[in-house]
C-alpha cells in the first residue's frame, strides 16, 4: 500500500471515483486540477491510498482555519468493514494531530452516507447535523466531524470531563445523586421531537452510561476525541522491544528528514510512503498484567532505541500449533525468537501474548538507550516491560524534539 499526494496521471480515474462528490458540487474537479498544477502551493490537499497501482482510498480536504479542516471528497474501499480504508483514515487523522488541527469536519451526500459513515465513526467522528429540505426531488446529506483533544484526563476526573464536553456539544444537564442527566436542548431539536433523559453515573472507577446500563470504556472517548489519554490509576504503558528487522516489516522508523519539516504541514504528508497493512505483534505474556484497549505502547528496537508510539487494539494469549497460521496475521515469524518470547512455566508456559495496535506514530528522532538510562538508570529493554508515567513521558518529549 502506497500512501502519496495526487499527481495529473490520477485526475482521470480521480473523475470517475469523485463523481457522486462532484455531482453535487462541480468545482471540486476545478480544485484538483488547480491542485495538480500548483503543488503544494494550493491550500488544498489530495491524499491517495494506492493498492497494486490503483486507487483504493481518496481525500480531498482544506484547511477553513488555523487549526480547522474541511473534507471536500471522501472515497474509500466498497467492501464494508475494509481495513484498508480504517488505516487510510487513521493515518490522515495522525497526519492532522501532527498538524495541531482541532477539528475536522465533512457533509456526505445521501448516496453516500451508508457506505462512509461507518467507517467515519470507527475512526472517532461523530454526528453533527444533516442538510433539510423541502423538495421531495432533493436528498438531505449527513454532516460528521471529528474533534481532537490535545490533553490528558485523569480517570477520578472522567465524570466532569463528561459533563463539561456534554455542555460544549448542546446539551442540557440535570445534576442527579450518583452523576448527571444529559439530553439535546431544546433549541436543537427537529419539530415533532421529544428527546428523552440519558444517565451518566459512577459505579466505583466504572462510568456507567443509561439507558441501556453500560460500562464507558475508556478506549471509546480516546478514539473519539483522539489524541486524548484517559489516565486510570496506577496504570502504565508498555515498552515492545523488537529486533529492527522485525520492526522494519511492521512499522515506519523515525526519519531524520522529519526535522526539516515544513512549516505548514507534516513530512508525512508531503512525500509518498509505504504503509505497513499488518498492525500486530507478539511479545512475552507478563506484559498482559494491566493490559487494556488504548494503553499507550512504546515500540523499541534493539540498537537503534525507542522508536514511536502507538495503542493496543486487542490482545490474546496464542499457542499455534501451526506457526504458519501466527506468520500470516503478524508477517515474519523467527521461531527462535518466538521461543524465547514464550512463557516457560505457569499456566502461560509456551504462549506469547499477540498485540494489535493502532495510532502508530515514529518519534522525529530515535531516543537511543543511553539517553533512557538518563532519564532512569535502571532502565532494561531486554524484554517487554511497563514504564513509569514519568518515564514514558520524559521519553515521549526527546523523542519528538527537532533539535539534535
Amino acid at each position: 500500500m502506497i500512501l502519496r499526494h495526487v499527481l495529473k496521471k490520477d485526475l482521470p480515474a480521480l473523475e470517475k471515483v469523485l463523481k457522486p462528490w462532484s455531482d453535487e458540487d462541480p468545482g471540486i474537479l476545478d480544485i484538483l486540477e488547480n491542485l495538480v498544477s500548483a503543488g503544494f502551493g494550493h491550500e488544498a490537499r489530495c491524499r491517495i491510498l494506492e493498492i497494486d497501482k490503483a486507487i483504493h482510498c481518496v481525500s480531498v480536504w482544506i484547511p477553513i482555519k488555523s487549526n480547522e479542516v474541511r473534507i471536500l471528497a471522501l472515497a474509500l474501499g466498497q467492501a464494508p468493514g475494509d481495513p484498508a480504508s480504517e488505516k487510510f483514515l487513521r493515518e490522515e487523522i495522525l497526519g492532522w494531530v501532527e498538524m495541531g488541527i482541532t477539528k475536522v469536519g465533512i457533509s456526505i451526500p445521501q448516496s453516500l452516507s451508508s457506505s462512509l459513515t461507518k467507517c467515519l465513526r470507527t475512526c472517532g467522528f461523530m454526528f453533527e447535523g444533516f442538510s433539510s429540505c423541502l423538495d421531495p426531488a432533493e436528498k438531505p446529506g449527513v454532516r460528521l466531524c471529528k474533534h481532537f483533544l490535545y490533553r490528558s484526563v485523569s480517570q477520578p476526573e472522567v465524570l466532569e470531563f463528561l459533563r463539561d464536553l456534554l455542555l460544549s456539544l448542546g446539551y442540557e444537564i440535570r445534576n442527579e445523586s450518583e452523576g448527571f442527566g444529559y439530553r439535546t436542548r431544546e433549541e436543537f431539536r427537529l419539530p415533532f421531537m421529544f428527546s428523552p433523559w440519558h444517565r451518566i453515573t459512577r459505579s466505583g472507577t466504572d462510568i456507567i452510561i443509561h439507558p441501556p446500563a453500560r460500562i464507558l470504556e475508556p478506549h471509546e472517548l480516546e478514539t473519539l476525541f483522539f489524541p486524548l489519554r484517559i489516565q486510570a490509576e496506577n496504570e502504565k504503558p508498555l515498552l515492545l522491544p523488537m529486533e529492527y528487522k522485525r520492526a522494519c516489516q511492521l512499522i515506519d522508523l523515525p526519519d531524520g528528514s522529519a526535522q526539516q519539516n515544513t512549516l505548514f504541514e507534516p513530512v508525512s504528508f508531503c512525500h509518498p510512503r509505504s504503509v505497513h497493512f499488518s498492525d500486530m505483534t507478539y511479545t512475552h505474556p507478563a506484559a498482559l498484567k494491566g493490559i487494556r484497549k488504548g494503553l499507550p505502547l512504546v515500540f523499541y528496537v534493539n540498537g537503534t532505541g525507542a522508536v514511536g508510539v502507538g495503542r493496543v487494539e486487542d490482545w490474546r494469549l496464542d499457542k499455534p500449533d501451526n506457526p504458519g497460521s501466527m506468520t500470516e496475521e503478524t508477517g515474519c515469524l523467527d521461531s527462535v525468537e518466538f521461543q524465547e518470547l514464550a512463557a516457560s512455566s505457569g499456566p502461560m508456559a509456551g504462549k506469547v501474548l499477540v498485540l494489535s495496535f493502532q495510532w502508530y506514530k515514529p518519534f522525529k528522532k530515535p531516543v537511543a538507550l543511553e539517553e533512557i538510562r538518563r532519564m532512569d538508570e535502571s532502565f532494561n529493554p531486554q524484554r517487554t516491560r511497563a514504564l513509569s508515567p514519568r518515564l514514558f513521558q520524559s521519553i515521549l518529549d526527546w523523542g519528538n524534539r527537532l533539535d539534535t
